[in-house]
């Protein structure tokens, strides 16, 4: 923990992921915890004697909190992905973030999730001929942004993580919805490089949950990983089972506690590629 100061936390935004987040910040042994949220009436009260602010608010109002924060100085802010809407936006906040001592941190809760590193681990020196990526649900569906934002935008993540920063991504996000008398759900993206095919389907609109990915190998070995479950199956065999690991939610409230310098720069870097990919122009099919 970041222990050069008093920590003062204050979460602001009370719905569905400000639950989440407060429920594990208690886990993680904080207890004075300030909630601030529309419904309480007491956002406007806001002010600058927190050392941490954690943002869990509607996405087209992460710049105007975060600018309002920066009127402080020396703060550690934790925005909830994802942060805005392009890399223009992203970068300004980074900049004003620095000019007055603040410290921004993006939830990208998949970074620090151990499957992953394992999956990493294992794909060093393999060709990779397939990826399928999927993030469906029946709900709950969200208004402030597309499912490619909110949904898929993990998929990046793990997608990062995996080929690197430098692997030469050129996403076409393509749109559509499952009801015709909605406007936003799902969508289907294709991305062809090097001889390897991704697939990324998300969807607020299915009738059952989805978390697994499939990594298709040269050699026609299939690695899955089912999120839901918290196993890798290779091959048809379980060979790792995370059920009983440290929640990658609680590593990512942890470094972000902690202040790591080196840990803000990875976490400022991953938010800006992924901004960057995710602002590629979408194609809606009606």
């Amino acid at each position: 923990m970041n222990m050069g100061q008093e920590t003062k936390i204050a979460l602001i935004g009370y719905g569905y992921w400000g639950k989440i987040l407060h429920k594990n910040l208690k886990e993680i042994g904080f207890e004075e915890i300030q909630i601030f949220d529309d419904v309480l009436g007491n956002t406007e009260s806001l002010d600058g004697n927190f050392s941490h602010y954690l943002i869990a608010t509607p996405f087209q109002t992460h710049q105007s909190i975060i600018q309002r924060i920066c009127e402080y100085r020396d703060k550690w802010i934790w925005c909830e992905k994802p942060l805005v809407s392009t890399l223009d936006q992203a970068s300004f906040l980074y900049e004003i973030s620095g000019k007055t001592g603040n410290h921004l941190f993006v939830d990208w809760i998949y970074n620090y999730n151990p499957a992953i590193d394992f999956i990493q681990s294992h794909l060093k020196g393999k060709k990779i001929k397939q990826i399928l990526l999927n993030r469906t649900n029946n709900g709950p569906m969200r208004t402030d942004c597309q499912s490619y934002w909110d949904l898929s935008s993990h998929d990046l993540t793990i997608l990062l993580k995996i080929m690197g920063h430098n692997f030469p991504f050129k996403f076409k996000w393509n749109e559509f919805s499952l009801k015709t008398n909605e406007s936003f759900g799902s969508n289907l993206s294709w991305h062809y490089s090097d001889g390897i095919q991704i697939i990324v389907n998300s969807s607020w609109q299915h009738t059952s949950k989805n978390r697994v990915i499939l990594f298709i190998l040269e050699d026609d070995s299939i690695i899955v990983f089912n999120d839901q479950n918290k196993t890798i199956i290779i091959d048809g065999k379980e060979v790792k089972n995370y059920t009983d690991y440290p929640s990658p939610l609680h590593t990512a409230l942890n470094i972000f506690f902690s202040g790591e310098a080196s840990e803000y720069e990875e976490n400022r870097n991953l938010t800006l590629k992924i901004t960057s990919l995710l602002q590629t122009k979408t194609k809606k099919i009606v």
